[in-house]
């Protein structure tokens, strides 16, 4: 209710009564305004007192009242506005603070594949030799419109799935399943082409393990969300470097997608990320 409209003197209960079981009883306090063919001083600062906003004397004049129906749905549309945009600043605090914490997941993930190399290097007594640049200059002409579109779509349904897990809303029975099939439909894409038939692999896995790991996802929810939003992360740039631009080398981003599967794996199986320590040389 945004506008209560009482009397002073009625039957039960006073409009004074009223007003305080209002205020005491509800969350949300709405505008008060109280009629009145009094007009004592004494009664005017007892219902200051109690916080009402407009005082109208009767017999009552229409235009008064339409005045102040105005003024007072004003005050209840700027107080909506005002706590609409508290949040959502507050949930692009949380957003920021989240991609803050990806960040953080991926220096930790090149420092990892950092210090592999270096013990890789140390281990081979000199630097593995680095793989020619495969001949896929091509690829980018082979690319369908619609495979274009559809993956589109789909980074739309999973950016929408991930935002569901912020949200501190328990989730239906479908939310995995639903979510698996999204992996699984850009895997069945990302197949049709030879340059991406690893990836789509790996993303293929992923949405069998996902759905065999169902509890574990539930558990930390939050936790769960933040590794989904650092692989979309990824994801998207993929898609946004490899399929709407013509990159030197689509298999680029292979190495980075396969480590926040892995990571997301890990995560629901229970594995600490003991393999993950990095060393700083």
């Amino acid at each position: 209710i945004d506008i209560v409209i009482t009397d002073i003197n009625m039957p039960i209960m006073s409009g004074s009564e009223l007003i305080k079981q209002i205020q005491e009883y509800s969350e949300y306090e709405p505008m008060i305004i109280v009629l009145s063919a009094h007009n004592e001083s004494r009664l005017l600062t007892s219902l200051i007192n109690i916080g009402i906003n407009f005082f109208v004397n009767k017999p009552l004049d229409k235009q008064v009242l339409l005045n102040i129906l105005f003024k007072a749905s004003r005050i209840i549309s700027e107080r909506k506005l005002l706590v609409e945009y508290e949040n959502k600043l507050q949930q692009e605090l949380e957003a920021m603070e989240r991609k803050n914490r990806i960040l953080e997941y991926k220096l930790n993930q090149l420092a990892y594949q950092t210090n592999q190399n270096i013990r890789q290097e140390h281990s081979n007594g000199s630097a593995a030799p680095k793989n020619e640049n495969l001949h896929t200059y091509d690829y980018y002409d082979n690319i369908l419109s619609e495979d274009k579109e559809e993956l589109q779509d789909l980074a739309g349904e999973l950016d929408n799935f991930i935002a569901m897990m912020f949200q501190g809303e328990r989730l239906d029975t479908n939310y995995i399943p639903k979510l698996s099939q999204v992996y699984r439909k850009y895997a069945s894409i990302l197949n049709t082409y030879p340059e991406f038939g690893e990836l789509a692999s790996y993303l293929h896995n992923f949405s069998e393990v996902i759905l065999g790991l169902e509890s574990k996802f539930m558990q930390d929810i939050e936790q769960t969300g933040i590794y989904l939003e650092s692989l979309q992360l990824s994801l998207e740039t993929f898609r946004q470097n490899v399929w709407n631009k013509k990159a030197k080398d689509p298999r680029f981003y292979n190495a980075s997608l396969k480590t926040d599967i892995e990571m997301v794996i890990n995560f629901l199986e229970g594995k600490e990320s003991a393999e993950n320590e990095i060393e700083f040389f």
